[in-house]
């Protein structure tokens, strides 16, 4: 079992909440912070995390992505075993300027970007997640490839991107990466090991060897 902080917004169909849910029925221990700049919420949350899962909310991407992700990092490494760090970002980081989602707002590509590039260089183990684009489908109803292509584009549901974090924080092999994911026709994806150990972590890490977390019983 890990301890498992999730900052996100707290409404019932948010992705933070169904990663909250998901990973509760895998065993681990769940402290959810709705808001990452009340100190006195986030501070206890992160002490004795294995991990953190950020999920930005919607709107100012300045504040709730690069801010956010720069605000965790001062806090998880202040704490006395910091935890490891899983970002959702986006697919369309990958494709640039050019593509439609980055042109909604001047500063969603530069502060996505950002905050990316502040956990590959912030010391800390980490695991990026692109999904491409969202639907409410049920678990598991697909199958479900993860790549690091940088053009890639798909739906992918939230369920699996919930499914997809948690994993992340048991699988060792997915620290240190970056990669979309996507659904497809087939069956669901049941071998996390081998799904992140295809993975090639991201070039010039600072990510120090994490500690693995348990996997529940």
């Amino acid at each position: 079992m890990a301890r498992i902080a999730i900052a996100s917004a707290a409404h019932k169909a948010s992705t933070g909440t169904i990663t909250a849910t998901h990973a509760a029925s895998r065993g681990h221990d769940i402290r959810f912070i709705p808001d990452i700049e009340d100190t006195a919420t986030l501070v206890p949350a992160l002490h004795g995390a294995d991990a953190l899962i950020l999920v930005p909310k919607r709107g100012d991407a300045r504040r709730h992505t690069e801010h956010a992700t720069h605000l965790l990092l001062r806090e998880a490494t202040r704490a006395p075993h910091p935890p490891q760090i899983v970002l959702l970002s986006s697919f369309a980081v990958g494709h640039g300027p050019a593509h439609p989602l980055n042109r909604t707002s001047t500063t969603l590509l530069p502060s996505r970007i950002a905050a990316e590039q502040a956990l590959r260089t912030g010391g800390l183990p980490y695991t990026i997640v692109r999904p491409t684009w969202m639907t409410d489908d049920p678990p598991a109803s697909h199958a479900l490839t993860l790549t690091q292509h940088p053009h890639t584009d798909g739906m992918v549901a939230r369920a699996d991107i919930a499914a997809t974090m948690v994993a992340a924080v048991e699988q060792p092999t997915a620290r240190g990466t970056t990669f979309a994911l996507y659904n497809e026709p087939g069956e669901p994806l049941t071998d996390w090991a081998a799904a992140f150990a295809g993975l090639h972590h991201d070039p010039a890490t600072a990510t120090p060897a994490p500690r693995p977390a348990k996997e529940p019983a």
